[in-house]
């Protein structure tokens, strides 16, 4: 037997399986549990109405994934609804519409039928929001943007007071406006207020400007996470500086400040990014 074989095994025994329900110990976190129950983060939120996945010693998590409950009910997707509003009215975050019913995407289409753990109404025309996955706005290149009104001094002063109208923002998948934004959306929309022109994709953000480690980070920095424990990246936001990064958070579903060294990102974190010349183009640069 080979020596790979055998650690595979003596892991296994080592590792107790966990029942049905399961009492959080000391130095728990929702991904160590999530991956000894065989369940996504998404799924072990979803599956005990956890809105965050800071967990307290004691807590008792319910860990069945089961067939849905009797008192859940189908929705049927119609003209006007996107996957945050269905889940707004649902009481429910995007993140746990798209476990409950197995989606990797928050693209929906016309006819398509959801689960929900209570009943919605349907949109009537007048409350039907104008659509929000609108094209990424086409931005000339970066030397030939005007910035002449962007104000002087710190990249991370400038950022922070360009974020605040955002506060509060919705979380719109492929959204790029403070009617709904997503994280890559709302670091392109800001850099482009600093003349800086970013693709709307936060795995493409990781490729530009210069790596940075974590103890020297400045505001203005991207930082970059895996939320979904694929190995790469799949969000993004801005260093402001004191341990904060704003970012369109889909867990909260709006905009918000947030800490680095909170448990759920500090746990996530992949890296950083600096935007130097020529992608920074600032007044006096």
């Amino acid at each position: 037997m080979t020596r790979p074989l055998l650690l595979t095994l003596a892991l296994a025994l080592l590792t107790p399986a966990l029942a049905d329900a399961y009492t959080v110990q000391a130095g728990d976190t929702a991904y160590s549990v999530a991956r000894r129950a065989g369940l996504s983060v998404d799924q072990l939120l979803t599956l005990n109405a956890l809105t965050s996945p800071n967990l307290r010693a004691g807590q008792v998590l319910n860990l069945t994934l089961s067939a849905p409950s009797p008192s859940s009910v189908t929705y049927t997707v119609a003209p006007g609804d996107t996957a945050y509003n269905i889940a707004r009215r649902a009481n429910l975050s995007v993140d746990a519409l798209l476990s409950l019913n197995n989606l990797s995407s928050a693209d929906l289409r016309l006819g398509q039928v959801l689960t929900l753990p209570v009943a919605i109404a349907p949109l009537t025309p007048s409350s039907a929001p104008a659509p929000l996955r609108a094209a990424a706005p086409t931005l000339p290149p970066v030397s030939a943007l005007s910035v002449t009104a962007l104000p002087t001094g710190d990249i991370g002063a400038d950022l922070r007071a360009l974020g605040t109208p955002w506060l509060g923002a919705p979380y719109v998948w492929g959204g790029a406006s403070t009617t709904g934004v997503d994280c890559s959306g709302l670091t392109m929309e800001l850099y482009a207020q600093l003349g800086v022109k970013l693709p709307h994709q936060s795995a493409q953000q990781f490729t530009l400007g210069d790596s940075v480690d974590r103890d020297t980070l400045e505001p203005g920095d991207l930082v970059f996470f895996d939320t979904e424990g694929g190995g790469h990246v799949t969000h993004v936001g801005i260093y402001l500086g004191d341990d904060e990064f704003i970012n369109a958070n889909s867990y909260l579903g709006r905009v918000s400040i947030d800490k680095l060294s909170s448990t759920y990102f500090a746990t996530r974190y992949l890296g950083a990014r600096r935007l130097t010349p020529p992608l920074t183009a600032r007044r006096g640069l």
